[in-house]
């Protein structure tokens, strides 16, 4: 029949283009369920497991991608459940990407400004950041600001704030104090929009072949999802 004859393929080449053209450098990590999950316990994760630090889930082998960000649709930014999908976008990348829930994806040039509030471990200890800062704009406690470089340092090995304890201010122990930095945007997959993208396309020679499309997921800020499931 005539109309069996007449199709429209996806073009999947000139989106090959649009990535490699325009697409963003990012690092991929997997994400994979953490082995200290008992089966009884009600599933719970070990506390202070060394891999996963209680959450769950770890990340491995990072690898270098290219991925192109799209705007999330702003009709839709209320899911069913009444959910604000704030920091919500669409990440687009080749096929060979297995990209899976969880994953995290991290922009390598871009930078974003966060806040968050650390509370002070022991004296002439480091305390740990969420996040690997860029650069760091603001220390402060409730009454005080400190100087960088004269209160405190940034220690990259440990991504920690060190504080110097010769001749510096600093929180009591068990004070909770405020830092803002510049980092690099990091976002968790949390839907893969088209779990199965692949399709068949009729070339100029007789029968079909079987085409991998370019895998779309929604990612979100990992700002914005639950600490419980992410470190």
């Amino acid at each position: 029949m005539s109309w069996e004859r007449q199709r429209t393929d996806f073009q999947a080449v000139e989106f090959y283009k649009i990535i490699k053209q325009k697409g963003y450098l990012v690092t991929w990590e997997k994400s994979s369920i953490c082995p200290c999950i008992p089966k009884d316990n009600n599933g719970q994760p070990d506390f202070n497991c060394s891999l996963c630090h209680g959450k769950g889930r770890f990340w491995y082998d990072p690898k270098t991608i290219e991925g192109i960000m799209t705007n999330f649709n702003e009709e839709v930014k209320f899911n069913q459940v009444g959910e604000i999908m704030t920091g919500t976008n669409y990440f687009t990348t080749l096929p060979e990407y297995k990209i899976g829930f969880w994953d995290r994806i991290t922009h390598k040039h871009s930078v974003v400004r966060y806040s968050e509030i650390v509370e002070k471990g022991e004296i002439g200890k480091t305390d740990l950041l969420r996040f690997i800062p860029q650069t760091i704009i603001m220390v402060r406690s409730v009454d005080k600001e400190f100087d960088k470089d004269v209160d405190y340092r940034f220690d990259a090995k440990t991504n920690s704030i060190d504080w110097i304890s010769i001749g510096s201010s600093q929180p009591e122990r068990g004070q909770r104090y405020t830092v803002e930095y510049l980092t690099n945007p990091r976002w968790i997959v949390i839907d893969l929009v088209n779990v199965i993208r692949d399709t068949y396309v009729k070339a100029k020679k007789p029968g079909v072949t079987f085409q991998q499309l370019p895998l779309r997921a929604l990612v979100r800020l990992e700002f914005f999802v639950n600490n419980s499931y992410v470190s």
